[in-house]
């Protein structure tokens, strides 16, 4: 069985993709810039600011894994957190690629997470894989985070993420607070498209791509993208049936988050036939079930 080094293994998406290779057979090791040892799983130094990577990471490693980069939403797009979103992806890639180049190993594939985010804003158009590159930051930064894997010497594939949906953190997390605590809120109009997937379907995802050895790009998304106002109505219904609908307006989102508003109000709605082609099977196609898996109602 292959063994599996993770850069980004202790993140939302990595932890589980740890556990679900785990119980599959396969070796797994993630990249850390600390020395902590405590870990889940075993792991390698490595520094990619600096360029910096164990050597024995790559003499492990079968199949290489990238989830790493500055999380989007964790600070106001300003210039300078915008250079650290596209340069934690860059210098990721770069350290890899200059380790597999140059020293002996025995890597066979690499799989990089990307966004749909490259589509940019589409609220009618159905986007597939060879859709052209939307507008704006978000589309300018996957573009070139995709385009920094195009010179690897081995394969590649580029995991185009949508919206990931867990109990443990992320976009639902966020999401569901207010519903909770009885608000619950359409964002902007509303009629904005969210592409998610179940955290469980995003694991398969990357498995299956391993397991097939495929290349290229391919969204991972649930086969029904919701509008946000039909996202919140299901919320609703899962958590606080007696909320009350109180619509935040764009002009509100646009003075409290600035660029970053794009986040929340962007609309894609995006295809997962590819992926279904390659033989891949959905666990959650529809958000009720996602929902109901998750808070059992």
């Amino acid at each position: 069985m292959k063994n599996i080094l993770i850069a980004g293994g202790s993140g939302l998406v990595g932890k589980q993709l740890s556990n679900l290779l785990l119980q599959n057979g396969y070796e797994v090791a993630w990249l850390s810039r600390s020395n902590n040892q405590s870990q889940s799983f075993p792991s390698y130094k490595w520094d990619p600011e600096a360029g910096i990577i164990d050597l024995q990471a790559i003499a492990f490693a079968d199949v290489i894994i990238v989830l790493s980069g500055e999380n989007i939403a964790a600070e106001r797009w300003t210039d300078k957190f915008k250079k650290k979103i596209i340069t934690s992806r860059l210098q990721a890639a770069a350290t890899i690629n200059n380790a597999i180049k140059n020293h002996p190993n025995h890597v066979t594939h690499v799989i990089a997470a990307s966004a749909i985010g490259f589509y940019g804003d589409h609220y009618d158009t159905l986007l597939d894989e060879v859709s052209e590159k939307g507008k704006g930051f978000l589309s300018d930064t996957t573009q070139q985070w995709e385009n920094a894997y195009s010179d690897f010497t081995v394969p590649v594939s580029n995991i185009r993420i949508g919206v990931v949906l867990s109990k443990l953190g992320g976009a639902l997390v966020e999401m569901s607070l207010p519903v909770k605590w009885g608000i619950a809120s359409p964002l902007g109009s509303g009629k904005q498209f969210i592409s998610w997937i179940h955290i469980d379907d995003l694991a398969g995802i990357f498995m299956h791509v391993i397991q097939n050895q495929l290349t290229g790009k391919y969204n991972a998304v649930a086969t029904n993208p919701v509008t946000n106002e039909e996202f919140t109505r299901q919320l609703k219904h899962s958590l606080c049936k007696n909320a009350i609908s109180i619509p935040t307006p764009t002009w509100a989102l646009k003075i409290l988050l600035g660029e970053k508003c794009a986040i929340v109000l962007d609309s894609s709605r995006v295809s997962n036939k590819k992926i279904i082609d390659s033989g891949f099977t959905f666990k959650f196609e529809f958000l009720e079930q996602a929902l109901k898996n998750f808070y059992g109602k």
